[in-house]
């Protein structure tokens, strides 16, 4: 990855996704680009902007100076459209976005990772608000199994960082299902995971639900149960993560019901987190 896009909002106090973009970005050298919430061509809110920036790297003991960082100054009203310029223009690999404080249904401005993601390929990082550890020692990936030798080794790279632990997990019984859980070789899907990948800390955990296609239920048990540091998820047409984003509005029950980070990936599209 070269390239963060950070939205925040000084009157929602957005510290969470600033600490927490600031921390993978120079540990990752990447570049920041930070977008207020409002923007605005006064010199008072320009300095109020840029300070508010300095005092997150303070708090983590990073120099701004030091760091690759850019604020972007275009004044119009963010939205989802918006966003999607942005990442157009600068390039963008990962946004970065705090989740609202107002019951945590939406992220900043209103706007839906659920939404988002569906129209933009590049991850999305929801962090949930007042979340303020940067520290990723254990990453837990929703799993459907048949895709999980290209996802692990999209993950990998970003688990190196931290020298986290990549705890793979597939909630079941899901219909129609593409792996036969009874025939499944998971030591020997492990062995492969973790010698083509050259990364031991791979794990990979079943979760079932009391009934048939409750992946969400499944995902907040292996929250509580295992306690990652960030939860990764794919998004891709009639796949787990569909189901989330079908209109019942399940995604938003998992960002709000989640304490730490979620990851999403765009799954119709290639990409990698490094």
């Amino acid at each position: 990855m070269k390239n963060f896009l950070i939205p925040f909002n000084l009157a929602d106090l957005s510290e969470s996704a600033l600490t927490y973009a600031i921390s993978i970005g120079v540990k990752s050298k990447t570049k920041l680009f930070f977008y207020p919430g409002t923007t605005s061509s006064d010199a008072g809110m320009i300095e109020e902007n840029i300070t508010f920036i300095r005092k997150a790297f303070t708090k983590l003991h990073f120099d701004a100076d030091d760091s690759l960082v850019e604020i972007i100054g275009e004044e119009s009203k963010l939205s989802n459209s918006e966003i999607k310029h942005l990442i157009e223009k600068y390039n963008i690999d990962l946004v970065i976005m705090g989740a609202s404080h107002e019951g945590l249904k939406t992220t900043f401005f209103g706007s839906h990772v659920s939404e988002l993601i569906n129209i933009i390929s590049c991850p999305v990082l929801s962090v949930p608000y007042e979340f303020l550890d940067p520290n990723i020692d254990r990453i837990g990936y929703a799993t459907e199994l048949f895709d999980i030798m290209p996802r692990i080794a999209e993950i990998v790279p970003f688990a190196r960082l931290f020298n986290a632990s990549i705890e793979a997990f597939h909630v079941y019984p899901v219909f129609p299902q593409t792996i036969d859980i009874e025939t499944f070789d998971v030591k020997g899907t492990l062995l492969q995971l973790r010698t083509e990948n050259q990364y031991e800390k791979i794990n990979l955990h079943f979760i079932r639900t009391p009934l048939d296609n409750e992946p969400v239920k499944g995902i907040l048990e292996f929250l509580s149960v295992y306690k990652p540091d960030l939860l990764v998820m794919c998004h891709k047409p009639k796949g787990l993560f569909d189901k989330l984003l079908d209109g019942s509005g399940a995604t938003i029950s998992v960002v709000k019901s989640s304490s730490i980070p979620i990851l999403a990936l765009n799954q119709q599209t290639a990409c990698k987190l490094l």
